[in-house]
């Protein structure tokens, strides 16, 4: 399988597994979302990095941002908490996300809560995927 379909791969598992909980974007704008529908859920690759090569294959490290999605309101942080511990919960570092992924793991989780109410409110966390490629 060449790098880029295992890529491929990689990126659709992650896609499937987090609509599952909820609408999820692929590489969105900032600028892009007046038409979400909250509760939402935005992945962005930030990063590809080759880690080391032996021969034709190469361990590499994916890095995202997964951003959980609430419209502002009194309740928004408690929203956001629960949005995220779904997250982490369906990408539990303990379950293999699909075969091309060795390992996965999320780091912390930053609040982003917007002044007025109807505005969109944020909670990013950073997901790491290593694959052998």
């Amino acid at each position: 399988m060449s790098t880029a379909s295992s890529e491929h791969r990689i990126v659709e598992v992650l896609i499937g597994t987090l609509s599952l909980i909820a609408e999820t974007r692929l590489g969105y704008s900032a600028t892009g979302i007046n038409d979400l529908e909250a509760p939402a859920i935005l992945v962005q690759l930030e990063s590809l990095t080759e880690v080391t090569r032996l021969g034709t294959k190469a361990r590499f490290e994916l890095q995202f941002v997964i951003s959980a999605v609430v419209r502002t309101s009194e309740e928004a942080t408690i929203e956001l908490i629960a949005l995220t511990r779904k997250i982490r919960t369906a990408l539990n570092p303990a379950q293999r996300l699909c075969p091309e992924a060795r390992k996965h793991t999320l780091g912390d989780t930053r609040f982003d809560i917007a002044p007025n109410h109807g505005q969109l409110s944020f909670a990013d966390s950073t997901l790491t995927i290593e694959a052998i490629l």
